[in-house]
């Protein structure tokens, strides 16, 4: 058996899902004197959800150990397995903060680093580094100190030493991408070539530290050619093709790539234009006459101030943007509108009519890839009775056989 790798000696919170993983993560440390803060996410989205939380409070409590929990509320949101994560992520970083605690521990398994490397596989993910045993985590640090125990040996473990563990049904589920691999990809690959999790997981460890020296290798290079306007990009250019995909990995570390995304950085530095930009994430990279800056960007949507257009129509200014009403032959049916007009952000509930039923503007610009930050600077446009008349620059209403008998037309450019 592994054994387990090494935390620092400092208040730790531990995640505990009252799973056999946490809670032999959990018994370890508290064997080993460790001063800890149990914290526990219930998700709210199973019947055993409340009994789980109370047996890892209660097991909390019979040690005498501060215990924490959040209960998560979704409000009809959408859920899958990337929001519960990121809620959860979130929980411990704020628990972070408020106690003072710069060291988060979790128990990810060496089975859980298998699934890792190759949803990354899958994904198209350029950088295949799996599960870190220790990296920078909000106020501080994010520890696995069982990342090389398999699950079978945590299982004998816990039956060894007789501790008690809850079994969530959601794991056996086969609908999750994680779940697939798990009981059904990996066994396939052990029979096909028994061993080959060692041989994989020793692979990726190889492959990622060759990486780091090349990134440690790349940040330094950034480092000494940043300037106040940002870095020179002829020094990036400069640099051999694998290294110069490394230079996105160090302006954006805490964002996950595709190849996609680094072949896109590469033809972008490569166009020969004054000034443009691109977006990864909630960033925004910036080319300025020869340097290049990262910006990264509030998440949270900031709505522009509305403004209403008469049937005089005109130019008006939104954000950075001027929008231009006429009339014309073409466009939004006149027969249609109800003026006077509102130019705004979008709102909660906002739906577009098409040529079949009617659309969630929010959909429209999460489909057209809008980045977050950036859609509350698409002018949504509602005539006098609510209607969404355009969400401009992405789609206009459709009225079906109105629009053909129709003779005048409200027309939108920005």
């Amino acid at each position: 058996m592994e054994t387990i790798a090494p935390v620092p000696n400092e208040p730790l919170i531990v995640g505990v899902s009252g799973g056999c993983d946490s809670m032999v993560l959990a018994h370890l440390l508290h064997e080993a004197k460790f001063d800890l803060l149990i914290a526990h996410v219930h998700h709210g989205l199973r019947a055993a959800s409340d009994e789980e939380a109370a047996f890892v409070e209660n097991w909390a409590f019979e040690r005498n150990l501060p215990f924490r929990t959040i209960r998560l509320e979704w409000d009809g949101q959408r859920v899958n397995q990337a929001r519960c994560r990121e809620k959860r992520y979130q929980f411990f970083e704020n628990l972070m903060e408020e106690t003072n605690r710069s060291h988060l521990v979790l128990a990810h398994h060496r089975d859980d680093q298998l699934e890792t490397l190759l949803i990354q596989l899958l994904r198209g993910e350029a950088t295949i580094d799996g599960i870190p045993i220790h990296r920078p985590f909000g106020p501080g640090q994010l520890h696995r100190p069982l990342v090389n125990w398999t699950k079978q040996e945590l299982t004998a473990y816990a039956t060894r030493q007789q501790i008690e563990w809850r079994e969530d049904a959601t794991n056996a589920e086969t609908k999750y991408l994680r779940n697939q691999i798990r009981h059904d990809i990996l066994p396939r690959l052990a029979q096909v070539r028994p061993g080959f999790e060692e041989a994989t997981v020793r692979a990726a460890r190889l492959r990622q530290t060759i990486q780091d020296e090349h990134l440690a290798y790349v940040e330094a290079l950034v480092a000494r050619h940043m300037t106040d306007d940002g870095i020179v990009i002829d020094e990036i250019n400069q640099l051999p093709t694998d290294l110069r995909r490394l230079v996105l990995q160090v302006l954006l570390p805490d964002v996950r790539l595709t190849s996609e995304d680094f072949d896109r950085f590469l033809a972008w530095l490569r166009v020969d234009m004054p000034s443009s930009e691109v977006y990864y994430g909630n960033w925004r990279i910036r080319r300025a006459y020869g340097y290049l800056t990262c910006i990264e960007k509030d998440t949270t949507d900031s709505a522009l101030e509305s403004f209403q257009v008469g049937a005089d129509l005109g130019t008006y200014r939104y954000g950075e943007r001027d929008v231009t009403f006429s009339y014309g032959e073409a466009g939004i049916p006149l027969a249609e509108v109800t003026f006077p007009l509102t130019v705004r952000s979008q709102l909660p509930g906002d739906r577009i009519q098409l040529e079949i039923g009617t659309k969630k503007v929010s959909r429209i610009l999460i489909d057209a890839k809008v980045p977050r930050y950036l859609r509350a600077e698409v002018p949504v446009v509602v005539d006098a009775t609510g209607q969404v008349l355009a969400v401009v620059g992405h789609r206009i209403a459709k009225f079906g056989s109105f629009e053909l008998l129709a003779r005048s037309y409200l027309m939108i450019e920005w």
